[in-house]
């Protein structure tokens, strides 16, 4: 009798990991990727990290309205729309945040007087195409998918895959996705992305969840919580693109192909101006064929 707890608890683990094998296959690949993750071909790597530097060196010559709206949701039906929140935004040199940029937001008609914070978990959208940056590019795993267009664009869908931590949501190094770059130009179009290791996580919760003791129909575990992010780049000046709207989005995954939305943050990036002198800029173009030279 003094076994019964045991084989309870073993019946229980071993339920649980062949609902990890057998209901919840492999997440499937992103749209575009091809064989193994590895180190980027030296023919885009060279391109990229000079299109990198470039957005590098513009993000210092900006301003423009950044506009932030949340919504929550119950089992998916939207209970709270908030208002739009309008806010100046700029980048500012600062050596101890990422890259040295700092994104400086401020209250409109401030002058830059009355800083606000950020109450974004994610990182700043201008710093993704530092993905490309030989520090970062060294510590990732790429897939490059094949040239599609867009509604305006051909461009070419770039895996990446990041092994770092995810304590700092900011840090683009603790989300991994997928980047579309454009043909010959480089230009950033779209990135999606979510943080490292959560389809893992995911399955792993969702099997404990499912099959954990329920008492009056209530689970003893709470469903896994996954986020996810997508932003585009849709205005255009002097050759560049920048970041017009980002999506934000916390959904709770109650089933291997069922999951609510909890809340979604949707920023935009209006009203862009720039100062200083554009210096131009000598980016080889990006003609890179899959499967060859």
């Amino acid at each position: 009798m003094r076994r019964a707890p045991f084989r309870c608890s073993l019946l229980v683990a071993v339920c649980g990991f062949l609902a990890g094998l057998v209901l919840f296959p492999p997440f499937p690949r992103a749209a575009g990727d091809t064989g193994e993750a590895g180190p980027l071909p030296p023919e885009l790597a060279e391109v990229l990290a000079a299109k990198s530097e470039v957005y590098h060196r513009r993000s210092l010559l900006f301003t423009c309205t950044e506009r932030v709206r949340r919504t929550t949701y119950r089992e998916g039906r939207a209970t709270e729309n908030e208002r739009w929140e309008e806010r100046d935004y700029l980048f500012t040199r600062d050596p101890r945040a990422p890259f040295g940029l700092r994104a400086l937001r401020t209250k409109p008609g401030s002058g830059g007087r009355r800083p606000l914070r950020s109450g974004l978990a994610m990182p700043e959208p201008w710093l993704w195409p530092r993905i490309f940056s030989p520090p970062v590019r060294s510590t990732l795993r790429f897939r490059v998918g094949h040239w599609h267009t867009t509604p305006w664009r051909l461009a070419i869908p770039i895996t990446w895959i990041s092994s770092g931590p995810t304590l700092d949501p900011t840090r683009i190094t603790a989300w991994s996705g997928t980047i579309e770059v454009e043909y010959r130009t480089g230009n950033v179009v779209r990135v999606v992305a979510h943080p490292n290791f959560q389809e893992r996580r995911i399955r792993q919760e969702l099997a404990r969840w499912l099959t954990a003791f329920r008492f009056l129909g209530i689970s003893t575990a709470a469903p896994p919580i996954g986020r996810e992010i997508e932003v585009s780049w849709d205005y255009e000046k002097d050759g560049l693109t920048y970041p017009t709207r980002v999506e934000l989005r916390t959904f709770v995954q109650v089933a291997p192909d069922r999951r609510w939305t909890r809340e979604v943050q949707v920023v935009e990036y209006t009203n862009y101006r720039f100062f200083g002198t554009t210096v131009e800029d000598h980016v080889p173009p990006l003609t890179w064929t899959p499967g060859g030279s």
